[in-house]
């Protein structure tokens, strides 16, 4: 059983168990919104530690452990389609499943990564120093202010938001700053970058507008309390075959506001 599934066990089970019950005084148990999902990361650049490789041909290099803690990757802002699912216990409480196209987020890399003292890349060259599609389904409980018949119904919610971060995609630009660096001679090149899921909690508040009986509008802001980590390893070539020249790992700070606008209907 994975993490997400554990995460959304319990809201799963109370729903199932209030299904029976849900109902609206205006009969109306379901409401689906499609919409346009904006996502500012207030993120900050966490740090790479790391370790030089063990192989005897890179002599004082070896076994050199190595600490940056100025430099990382932040998060860029970024767009993406949205779609929310609502289920109505009552008038004034539902359950939420936040859909969303996984946006194309952006990773800029930030400060020096040294060795020893010595310089290996500066990544505050690179804005946009790898990309990575976000999958971040989000379950949430709310609660709606006023009388469900109300034209304009203000409402707060908390909930968990699942993470998983795919196609990983760094900058080949690096792989040539690198080869310029003091590991030139091992022709060294950047390797799959793995990005961790991550499970965040999540608070919000908005406002539904009735624009008939069955149509509304929607808007709503979030923050979802988000970090992860990255792992990197870049590998060279040595007498003896590809080895590992540096490997090292960097918490990043995603922490996003996430506003939305859509349009809703209910049924």
């Amino acid at each position: 059983m994975n993490k997400f599934t554990l995460a959304i066990l319990p809201l799963a089970i109370m729903g199932l168990n209030t299904a029976t019950h849900a109902a609206t005084s205006d009969g109306k148990t379901f409401a689906v919104s499609a919409g346009w999902l904006h996502v500012m990361p207030q993120s900050n650049s966490q740090g790479v530690n790391g370790k030089t490789g063990n192989s005897p041909y890179l002599g004082a290099l070896a076994n050199l452990q190595s600490a940056n803690p100025d430099a990382g990757f932040e998060v860029q802002d970024s767009d993406t389609a949205g779609l929310m699912l609502d289920y109505f216990v009552n008038d004034n409480v539902s359950l939420e499943l936040t859909l969303g196209a996984p946006p194309e987020m952006e990773l800029a890399g930030q400060g020096n990564i040294t060795v020893h003292g010595v310089k290996v890349i500066d990544l505050s060259k690179f804005d946009k120093a790898a990309t990575t599609d976000a999958y971040t389904p989000t379950i949430s409980g709310r609660y709606h202010f006023g009388a469900i018949t109300n034209k304009i119904r203000p409402y707060v919610g908390v909930g968990l938001m699942y993470a998983h971060f795919s196609n990983v995609e760094t900058d080949p630009a690096i792989n040539t700053a690198l080869k310029n660096s003091p590991l030139g001679p091992y022709n060294p090149s950047l390797g799959k970058v793995k990005v961790d899921d991550a499970l965040a909690p999540v608070a919000m508040l908005g406002v539904d507008y009735s624009i008939t009986k069955d149509w509304y509008a929607t808007a709503s802001v979030s923050y979802a309390h988000l970090s992860t980590s990255a792992e990197l390893k870049v590998s060279g070539m040595t007498p003896a075959g590809k080895t590992t020249l540096i490997s090292g790992k960097s918490d990043i700070e995603i922490k996003p506001i996430v506003t939305y606008i859509g349009i809703g209907y209910r049924f």
